[in-house]
């Protein structure tokens, strides 16, 4: 009998643990049996098709359940009257210099360049229940504004978010973007986009390329028009 009780102890903590919802949760998703099939925010299709325009009629946003506060008209007002300043848009600035982004992932920051000066530098929340991809990439599409869903409402990652604001697609459906549903920057909470701060985002969108055309909140790379680079490691 004594023999079995460490066994009997670690059934009854593995059971309370599997049973307990957040020890369920990270238990399930680290060994990829959660069936949260969400790999990033979007589909590749979804960020496609695409016009990036502010949606007037969301009246609802959930994040890990939840209902959140949720980007309202006067915002988008006040994005589209502040349109990027071309001169400080693309690859390079202004001097010749090779203009490109870091994420380190081990310490959730976000930096960008202009040569080997950063020129911004704020946390950031990568992915948690997926990883955030790493490699060299490049800005292949970007919209003002963009709905996000996903997640497992059994584990309590369900989230469906209108109008998430400056979208930087790097890879796929995976974005640089901002996040209005939490202010837990530094600490990974995504499945897999890098979540920026709201006024920060703002700016590295402006900053960033392609470049927006007058009057469209999206935009696709091309040869003529590319996109920043985007380096995560």
């Amino acid at each position: 009998m004594h023999r079995l009780l460490p066994l009997l102890l670690i059934a009854v903590l593995a059971v309370t643990l599997f049973y307990y919802l957040p020890a369920r949760r990270f238990i399930v998703y680290k060994l990829g049996i959660s069936g949260d099939l969400t790999t990033s925010c979007c589909s590749e299709n979804e960020v496609s098709s695409s016009l990036g325009n502010f949606d007037e009629g969301a009246n609802l946003a959930i994040f890990e359940n939840q209902t959140v506060d949720y980007p309202k008209t006067s915002l988008a007002a006040s994005f589209l009257k502040e349109p990027p300043d071309p001169k400080v848009l693309g690859t390079k600035n202004e001097a010749g210099e090779d203009k490109w982004i870091e994420v380190s992932l081990e310490q959730q920051k976000l930096r960008a360049w202009e040569g080997e000066r950063i020129v911004m530098e704020f946390p950031i929340s990568s992915g948690l229940w997926y990883p955030t991809p790493k490699g060299d990439f490049s800005i292949w599409y970007k919209t003002g504004y963009q709905r996000m869903k996903g997640g497992s409402k059994e584990l309590g990652t369900y989230y469906d978010l209108p109008n998430v604001p400056n979208n930087m697609f790097f890879y796929k459906g995976f974005a640089i973007h901002g996040a209005y549903w939490h202010n837990n920057f530094g600490n990974p909470m995504s499945h897999g986009c890098v979540n920026a701060p709201l006024s920060q985002v703002e700016e590295l969108f402006k900053w960033a390329g392609p470049v927006l055309a007058d009057g469209k909140n999206y935009v696709r790379a091309t040869d003529n028009n590319p996109g920043t680079r985007v380096f995560i490691h």
